[in-house]
Formats: structure tokens, C-alpha cells, sequence
């Protein structure tokens, strides 16, 4: 695995002949029509065994021919879907052996996600965490219905958890009954086919006493319908919001987006403090895929487009490992390069995080196939499709009685 930056006058097609790989995998990875950016960093992957497909091949016979998985081939080859397997293609069957032992990925699914998206990045995940309930003041509301993406997640044996965002924080100062309110959660995830759920506590540090007798009081409710607890954090957080939850999803620090002197004070260091302080064996690390544009942020994928249509120029600054997109007419995009995202994924790694987390549909295919590569992915082990097993070091780490 090569991170190669475009200089001026270089083409994709010099790339992958300097590399030795072939045109079509570099825009594929990258997800690129025509020519990348002058400094655009382009995620170069090296097949140690490849396979030119033949007339009547199905990914089926091909696993089955190489001793290989199925869902492998898809992994490795994410734009092969619904069957789209032609003669003459080039595939990948193996890279190098990764370096990051086993990892779990959490894929968030928004109203508006593309279901190919879904599709591609289905062999990446462990879990599924769709975003379709609300809380206010009058109840729990569900916003949307994924019914059908729920199925399909689970036909494919993923864990399904439903988010659900609190637009009322001050419930949990305002005597609200919260064994009406827990089991109001319940009833939605149990409802919709899910097998947990999945609460934003950042804003809560302010009520974190109330916030965390209301974990206490939900997942007591969950264990007994066989229901798993993640927490959103930050590194701000209390302890107890993971403690009281079988895992958590640690948010992006976005600490490089706030120009610290080095990325070694950033990432590092709120990861590092985590790791001493929590239990990050449970704990997914959420990967960076907006870009700042002044005060909003739009997908990293949409920003490069605006890059190459325009002919801008990428520079990225080498102690914050920032990427800068000067556009004289909107203003300075910013976003984490590549090699940014590689070095917290090897920090994932270093400090044994449970794996990463990331917005489907606004991730970048490259860093699905850069996450592929430094981990052996860990895969939902059944003996059915009815057969649903959240991972053996999980768990609550604070009793919470009977």
C-alpha cells in the first residue's frame, strides 16, 4: 500500500506504470473519471495475486475455484456488485497480509444513503447503525423507515442498531420518568428488527450524574431483551457513558482541523488519553470524511470534485497533515489527507481500539480499501442468519445490579 501525491504534469495513467498497477484500479480505489488534482493523494494498492475473469464466471465459482471467500472478493474488489463480473476484467484475490490484527467496523446509515453505497461497503461491516429516531419532548419518533435496508442487513448476517439523537438534553434535569422514556427506546428498536441502540451523549456532560442513572436504568430494560448499548462520546466525556454501554463510538477529534502544532498533539494525544483512561477495546474510532469550508462541512468526495473541475491545486501542511483547496471564489477548503487518516488508523491499532466508525455514505471508497488492507476485518461469526453474536470482549464494565 503506496500513498503517491500528484505532481504537476503527471497523469494517472504515468502513475500506474511507475507503480506497476493498472490505470483502472487507481481510479477505481480513488474514485476518479478523469484526472486527479495537482497535489491530490491518490491510495495506490498492490495485488499479490490477481485474476482476469473469464467468460461464465460468477464471484461464487471464482471463491470456490481459489479457496477463498466470497465476501472477500467483494471486499476487495467494492465496485463488483449486483453481479457486474465481465470477461476480461482484472480482480484482486489477495493483498498483503495486514499489519492491524482484527478490527470491527460501524457503518452510519443516513436518510438519503445510496443503496449500491450500502452494497459496497456492506463487506467492510460488522455493524449497521441507521439513523431514523428522534427524541423530544413528546416521545421517541422514528423519521424515516429503512425496514427494507434492515433486512437486507441482516440477510446478510450485520448486527443492525438503530441511532437514536435527543433533541431534548434537558430531560434528564427535568424529572422526566426515565423508565417510561427507556422503554419507549425499546419498544422502537424491538419494533424495527434491531439488535441495540445507539445514543449521542456529547452534549450531556453537563447532566452527566442524570445521563449516566439513565444508562443504568436502560440497559438494566435492554439485557433482558437481549438488546446491546453503544454511547457516542468525545474525549470530554465522563467515563461512565461508556462504562455503562457494551461499546462506544469515540467521535473524530478533529483536532488537526483546529491547526494544532503537530498531529502528534492531536489524534494522538486524545487517543492515547482514552486508551489509559477508558476501556477502548470497546470502543470504535470515528473516521474523518467532511471538509471544512469555512463554518460548514461538506463530503471530502464532493470537495476533490470541485478540485478537479476547477483545476485546483491540494497543498497539505506537514506538521497538522492538513489538506488546503484554495478557491478564490468560495473561500479555503480544509480536510484531513489521506496520510492523516492512515496514521489514525495505525493509532486504532496501537492502542486497541475495537475498530472505526464512519458515515457510509460520505466515505471515501479509499479509505474503505486503506482500512481493508491494515486490518484483518472481523467478521460476524453464525451458524445462521437468525444467529446474531455481539463480540466476546464487549460488555458492560460497571455491574448495574438487578
Amino acid at each position: 500500500m503506496q500513498i503517491h501525491t500528484k505532481l504537476p504534469g503527471e497523469s494517472i495513467a504515468n502513475i500506474a506504470k511507475e507503480y506497476g498497477v493498472s490505470e483502472e484500479s487507481i481510479r477505481k480505489v480513488n474514485e476518479i473519471g478523469g484526472e486527479a488534482a495537482d497535489g491530490e493523494e491518490l491510495l495506490i494498492l498492490f495485488p499479490t495475486r490477481s485474476y482476469t475473469v473469464q467468460h461464465g464466471d460468477t464471484a461464487d465459482k471464482i471463491a470456490l475455484r481459489f479457496g477463498i471467500k466470497k465476501r472477500d472478493i467483494y471486499s476487495l474488489n467494492p465496485w463488483l456488485i449486483d453481479g457486474e463480473l465481465k470477461a476480461g476484467q482484472s480482480i484482486a484475490l489477495k493483498y498483503d497480509e495486514r499489519k492491524g490484527g482484527m478490527a470491527v467496523a460501524n457503518g452510519y446509515f443516513y436518510k438519503g444513503c445510496d443503496e449500491k453505497r450500502l452494497k459496497m461497503t456492506m463487506p467492510y461491516l460488522t455493524y449497521i447503525t441507521f439513523a431514523e429516531g428522534v427524541a423530544d419532548g413528546k416521545g421517541i419518533h422514528r423519521t424515516v423507515d429503512f425496514k427494507s435496508a434492515v433486512r437486507y442487513a441482516k440477510d446478510e448476517r450485520k448486527i443492525p442498531l438503530v441511532r437514536i439523537y435527543d433533541r431534548y438534553p434537558a430531560r434528564y434535569k427535568d424529572g422526566v420518568d426515565m423508565n417510561k422514556f427507556a422503554e419507549e427506546m425499546i419498544e422502537l428498536a424491538l419494533g424495527s428488527g434491531y439488535k441495540g441502540i445507539v445514543l449521542d451523549s456529547c452534549p450531556l456532560s453537563d447532566s452527566a450524574e442524570e445521563f449516566s442513572s439513565f444508562l443504568m436504568i436502560l440497559r438494566k430494560l435492554m439485557i433482558g431483551c437481549d438488546l446491546i448499548l453503544i454511547t457516542e462520546i468525545n474525549e470530554n466525556s465522563p467515563l461512565e457513558f461508556s462504562e455503562y454501554a457494551d461499546g462506544s463510538v469515540m467521535y473524530y477529534p478533529k483536532f488537526a482541523m483546529d491547526n494544532p502544532p503537530s498531529f502528534a498533539e492531536g489524534e494522538r494525544k486524545a487517543l492515547s488519553d482514552f486508551a489509559c483512561r477508558g476501556e477502548s477495546a470497546k470502543a470504535f474510532v470515528d473516521l474523518p470524511t467532511a471538509m471544512r469550508h469555512g463554518a460548514e462541512f461538506l463530503a471530502v468526495n464532493d470537495g476533490l470534485r470541485i478540485a478537479r473541475r476547477n483545476k485546483y491545486t491540494i497543498t497539505k501542511d506537514k506538521n497538522t497533515l492538513l489538506s488546503h483547496i484554495g478557491d478564490k471564489k468560495q473561500g479555503e477548503y480544509r480536510f484531513s489527507s489521506l496520510e492523516n487518516t492512515k496514521a489514525l488508523m495505525d493509532l486504532v491499532g496501537e492502542f486497541d481500539y475495537m475498530g472505526v466508525c464512519f458515515d457510509i455514505m460520505r466515505t471515501p471508497l479509499s479509505h474503505l480499501m486503506m482500512y481493508n488492507a491494515m486490518f484483518k476485518t472481523s467478521y460476524l461469526a453464525s451458524c445462521g442468519p437468525s444467529d446474531y453474536t455481539v463480540r466476546p470482549r464487549e460488555g458492560c464494565s460497571r455491574e448495574v445490579g438487578d
